[in-house]
């Protein structure tokens, strides 16, 4: 997937999502989500493994369940399971799970825990964190809030309050069929004005 389209502008074209500029900007509780994480040094604890922080946070259409969701690149799983349990296992809540691979995704471990009251969630597998359904997602959704401007975005926030997962309450708004994971994913390579007429909105 060609997920840098060079005509999107900054903080839309992959770039700007690294670190925690973006996190600390997008909401008062990003804010606290980004204060956290420097705290406790959790991204340079992880900074072998390409750490980005993905999900509705940084988009600021979270949920007060909402956790901080990070990807990392982990070429040995073992090793990361031994690892994290060093770093992370002292955290309230710490587990384990390994998720088998799927048609579309590698094996992975989930790691959960709980940081100052706030739910952590880090998705590790054998692939770079930017060609990751996590953070292709995260850049497809910024581009479509983008354009669609705060009444979708307010729709999204109600979707989910609701109940409904991110990737299926965009789609649903969109009128997506199939799967909405690989449907969203499929936009990433549009340019702006590809997804304005995507979308059926007007655009520059």
């Amino acid at each position: 997937m060609n997920q840098t389209v060079m005509d999107w502008p900054e903080g839309l074209d992959g770039n700007g999502f690294s670190g925690g500029g973006r996190l600390a900007n997008a909401s008062p509780r990003g804010a606290q989500a980004a204060e956290i994480l420097d705290r406790h040094r959790l991204i340079d604890c992880l900074a072998a493994y390409q750490p980005e922080v993905v999900g509705t946070l940084p988009l600021a259409i979270d949920v007060p369940e909402s956790d901080i969701d990070i990807l990392c690149n982990v070429p040995d799983l073992t090793v990361f399971s031994e690892f994290s349990g060093r770093a992370f296992g002292h955290f309230d809540g710490y587990r384990l799970h390994k998720r088998p691979a799927t048609s579309h995704v590698a094996a992975a471990l989930v790691v959960r825990f709980e940081c100052d009251g706030l739910p952590i969630e880090i998705f590790a597998t054998d692939c770079p964190t930017r060609l990751q359904y996590g953070f292709v997602h995260m850049l497809v959704e910024a581009r479509i809030l983008c354009v669609m401007g705060d009444e979708f975005a307010h729709q999204v926030r109600a979707l989910k309050q609701a109940g409904t997962k991110t990737e299926p309450a965009f789609a649903r708004l969109l009128g997506l069929s199939g799967d909405p994971y690989i449907e969203l994913a499929e936009l990433v390579s549009l340019s702006p004005p590809q997804l304005c007429q995507r979308l059926g909105v007007g655009g520059n």
